[in-house]
């Protein structure tokens, strides 16, 4: 990419055989010839798909010119919301990007803002632009994706290690608790139970239990149901266990705490 170029035409000499017919040379006898630069340099995302983690700090996105201008230059990156959002998730903004004079590289950086809250992966999107610089223009790769990476953990367990329930009572509550709120959508995790002395079904229902986390809980109570068989006995037990975490609570990195069984 350079500026329009020019050079001289000059009328030099009159031959001999001219001047005796009396050719001369007329006030215009030079032509500046004035050759237009009709190059162009493209700028890009180069890469257009970036990862970065929730505590990350920031982003780096990266744009690459085709050439070198002769000439300083700004390129516009506007950000836009995917799942993630401005203000919340990250920063985003008009921003104008400089290229000096010479140079095929340039960058922005975007912050990107921890929540604190357990969730899926986010992401959100740049949009390159190019306008009233002469030569230069927005190549293929104006699009640039950024995905936010999630690394928040949520613990949940039993709220105590024992329960104990009179065989009349009907339903045994008991209590799962998580260190953090769910997130929006809520998750679900599943109970089993083991027999001890007391049995199933004879003693309760050791049906396994799907237990779901509404958005915002951090606690949920379910019921087991408890059998009065009429016979004198000693006290029975059996055992609660946080069997499984399903697959849509895995992914928004819910985990078992370190009591994940109860009495």
């Amino acid at each position: 990419l350079e500026g329009n170029e020019n050079f001289m035409a000059n009328i030099e000499d009159i031959s001999e055989a001219a001047a005796d017919l009396g050719v001369k040379k007329g006030a215009r006898d030079s032509a500046e010839v004035t050759i237009t630069d009709n190059d162009s340099v493209q700028v890009n995302f180069s890469p257009t798909i970036y990862t970065v983690s929730e505590d990350g700090e920031s982003v780096e996105l990266m744009l690459v010119a085709s050439g070198p201008a002769p000439f300083h230059y700004s390129v516009t990156v506007d950000t836009f919301d995917g799942t993630a959002s401005d203000g919340s998730d990250y920063t985003g903004g008009s921003f104008e990007v400089d290229f000096p004079a010479g140079s095929t590289t340039a960058s922005l950086t975007v912050d990107i803002l921890d929540d604190n809250l357990p969730e899926l992966d986010e992401w959100f999107g740049g949009l390159l632009s190019v306008s009233g610089v002469e030569g230069v223009t927005n190549g293929p790769q104006s699009l640039a994706n950024v995905t936010i990476s999630d690394e928040e953990e949520i613990f949940v367990q039993f709220d105590r290690a024992g329960y104990i329930f009179d065989e009349d009572v009907g339903d045994g509550i008991l209590t799962l608790v998580a260190d953090k709120p769910a997130p929006a959508g809520g998750y679900s995790v599943e109970v089993s139970f083991a027999d001890g002395t007391a049995g199933s079904p004879g003693d309760y229902s050791g049906e396994r239990q799907t237990v779901f986390f509404p958005e915002g809980a951090t606690s949920v109570d379910f019921a087991v149901p408890i059998v009065i068989d009429s016979l004198l006995e000693g006290n029975e037990n059996f055992m609660a266990n946080i069997e499984d975490i399903l697959e849509e609570a895995a992914i928004l990195g819910v985990k078992k705490g370190a009591r994940d069984s109860a009495e």
